[in-house]
């Protein structure tokens, strides 16, 4: 037997699933970033290249949606 959610618990999810669905794409933090994979991005966390003198790395996004982005300096 299935159970009917309370009126504003069915208003919270449908404003939840909203919110979800209308996410804007991301948008690189500056000119000229490239988008880079999360494994990219780690393998220059481990070596320490997050930031050298030709550019860095930048994670930006929530921790539920990470995006990760080369800049060049």
């Amino acid at each position: 037997m299935m159970k009917r959610l309370s009126k504003p618990a069915a208003l919270a999810v449908a404003a939840l699933i909203a919110l979800c669905a209308t996410a804007p794409a991301a948008q690189p933090p500056g000119p000229g970033c490239r988008p880079a994979t999360k494994i990219e991005y780690r393998s220059a966390q481990q070596q320490h290249l997050l930031r050298n003198r030709f550019g860095g790395y930048v994670r930006t996004g929530h921790f539920w949606r990470r995006q990760y982005w080369y800049c060049p300096g």
